[in-house]
């Protein structure tokens, strides 16, 4: 009914070249490998007569060697060239519970909070941005998300049910871009959904999907 577990794992990223579409004939040495330490701590339980499941994580990741892309100047040129940019971390705690509320009804519901953070910035000489981003956010990775889902199934005559269902997920202000630049910044946003489905024990169904029912948009760049 429970377990409780604990790993540690090291990463690795191979060399890598610039080829950026200006790149000089003597820029042909080779980026130093991506190497990571990770750690995670964890339970996977299932409670009150099965009715409830619930796991828990927490993580710690540290990328040394961190190969990024960042902005440089060449011959009065703003390109992009890749960096051993230093070194980053990430780590945090996800929790998820399954709930059969009744034998018709179930809940499913997350929340993750996750801090990747620049730990260490080698700064290229020259940049043409600032290099000032020790502590800052890494690209893609909110620190909050959170989803909600409710499941709810009624029987009807002979060998048919409705399966009724609406999910929510949110998460926190996203970063696109490692400088930090302040246009590259995406506030917090949720995303509804919902779902009716006719459901038969032959093995058919027949469902009506409605995805992003508040019409939001957003960016997964």
């Amino acid at each position: 009914d429970a377990m409780v577990y604990a790993t540690y794992s090291r990463g690795y990223k191979g060399p890598a070249y610039n080829v950026f579409f200006n790149m000089a004939s003597t820029a042909d040495f080779a980026l130093a490998p991506e190497k990571s330490n990770s750690y995670e701590l964890g339970l996977k339980s299932e409670l009150l007569d099965r009715r409830l499941r619930l796991n828990v994580a927490l993580f710690s990741a540290e990328y040394k060697g961190y190969q990024a892309n960042v902005p440089d100047l060449l011959n009065g040129t703003i390109i992009t060239r890749t960096i051993n940019a230093g070194t980053v971390e990430t780590k945090g705690v996800e929790v998820d519970a399954t709930a059969r509320v009744t034998p018709s009804l179930t809940l499913t519901a997350s929340v993750a909070n996750l801090k990747a953070r620049v730990k260490q910035f080698n700064c290229p000489p020259g940049a043409a941005a600032s290099c000032d981003i020790n502590g800052k956010p890494l690209p893609f990775s909110p620190d909050w998300k959170a989803a909600l889902r409710l499941k709810y199934t009624q029987a009807l005559s002979g060998n048919l049910s409705i399966d009724w269902g609406l999910d929510a997920s949110w998460q926190s202000k996203t970063m696109f871009d490692l400088q930090q630049q302040p246009d590259s910044f995406q506030p917090d946003y949720a995303i509804f959904n919902a779902r009716v489905a006719l459901m038969s024990t032959a093995g058919w169904s027949l469902a009506l999907v409605g995805r992003n029912l508040a019409d939001k948009s957003y960016s997964t760049l």
